[in-house]
């Protein structure tokens, strides 16, 4: 999903302080897409057909999807070895060593999410492909090069290509919007620090000097913490949005579940988001639900904004969604996933199992059918998951 970092300057006293306001889009990977999203349709653009003198083959995986990023990738790109990834990056080390970390326990989470569904996750037999860009700019070239000219990645702060098995990321403290706040904050420091020299030369009572000492400290403390602001959201969005594309990477190349080809969107989704957490250092997952994500879907459920369930169900892709609608899909494919776990956990794991079978005769599953066969009727179960999510619940769980 995207992610944008409004700043709002209220001028005030000696300068203007800081008053920044995050709208950090609910949903960090709205780049990854299902298997029906792989090969752009007809009136799609493709990707090129050749990259920095490389012929890009229809797909690739393992050994050959390494080699391949490594050959169109610039030489200052290092490449590291992590417990599942090998990581490509021309970031510096405490981007590489956070995102090292994070995949490492993403991939210990997911296998126990696995377990707890009834089945057992097989190691990849090679080292997966993670490749961190330092500048925005340099993300989406490569995105589109190896992908196609698609919108929506204008709007990916990363994506996992089935097409290559690899989850490409950028960098968020290195935005051109990130850098813009920081340009606006440098810029008020000079003024404050011109402020300060100008009174060091005063001639000011000593009352009029401690108030004007006093007001320029307050206004330190604010540029401070923004500085600080900015650098904590660049950590939040890069640990989700690692989490939300290491988990679509898990679930396509380790074949934890044959169906993966038939999944439909809220399911590929839903179990992406409900794993995102800004804290990769304790666990996470469907079983722990995270408060960003549950005010949002909320504050949808209440102004009554969701998509009706049979709709949502039913949809195959989002790439030809508006901005409006994909900010209601991606809360919602996180509340609906979360409460079939907290509720419906046996349905749940069946509903996985069940799409692994073969499809009906004429070869494509019916959603919705599907989903009843399991879960019962749909309109039923909506009407029950929207009467409990307003007991409360998700916040008795914080």
């Amino acid at each position: 999903m995207k992610h944008e970092y409004r700043s709002t300057w209220v001028v005030t006293g000696l300068t203007a302080i800081l008053m920044a306001t995050s709208a950090l889009g609910a949903a960090p990977g709205m780049a990854s897409r299902t298997e029906d999203q792989t090969t752009p349709a007809a009136t799609q653009p493709a990707p090129d057909a050749e990259f920095n003198g490389v012929v890009l083959p229809e797909s690739s995986q393992g050994d050959a999807s390494i080699e391949l990023a490594r050959s169109l990738l610039p030489e200052e790109f290092k490449k590291y070895k992590g417990t599942s990834h090998l990581i490509f990056t021309d970031s510096d080390w405490e981007s590489l060593s956070e995102i090292r970390g994070t995949l490492r326990r993403t991939w210990s989470e997911y296998r126990g999410f696995c377990r707890r569904m009834g089945v057992v996750v097989p190691r990849p037999d090679e080292k997966l492909v993670c490749i961190i860009f330092d500048e925005h700019d340099d993300f989406l070239n490569f995105a589109k090069r190896t992908e196609g000219d698609h919108a929506i990645l204008e709007l990916a702060n990363g994506y996992f290509s089935p097409r290559y098995d690899w989850i490409a990321l950028f960098e968020p403290l290195y935005h051109d919007s990130t850098l813009e706040a920081e340009q606006v904050l440098h810029s008020r420091q000079r003024e404050l620090d011109e402020f300060q020299q100008r009174l060091d030369e005063s001639d000011l009572p000593p009352d009029r000097r401690q108030q004007s000492q006093d007001e320029i400290d307050r206004l330190q403390r604010g540029i401070d913490h923004q500085f600080s602001h900015m650098e904590q959201w660049a950590r939040d969005v890069r640990t989700a949005v690692t989490i939300h594309e290491a988990i679509h990477q898990f679930t396509h190349v380790c074949h934890t579940w044959p169906g993966i080809n038939i999944w439909p969107m809220w399911l590929h989704e839903g179990l992406a988001t409900a794993f995102e957490t800004n804290d990769s250092s304790s666990g996470f997952g469907p079983d722990r639900v995270d408060q960003t994500r549950d005010l949002e879907f909320i504050e949808l459920l209440e102004q009554d904004r969701l998509i009706p369930l049979r709709d949502f169900i039913s949809m195959k892709a989002y790439g030809d969604q508006t901005e409006a609608t994909l900010s209601v899909m991606y809360p919602q494919t996180y509340g609906l996933m979360t409460w079939l776990y907290e509720y419906r956990t046996p349905q749940l794991a069946q509903y996985l199992k069940r799409l692994s079978a073969p499809p009906e005769e004429d070869g494509v599953q019916d959603p919705v059918r599907l989903f009843e066969e399991v879960f019962g009727k749909v309109d039923a179960l909506e009407k029950r998951w929207h009467r409990i999510e307003k007991t409360g619940w998700r916040s008795k769980r914080h």
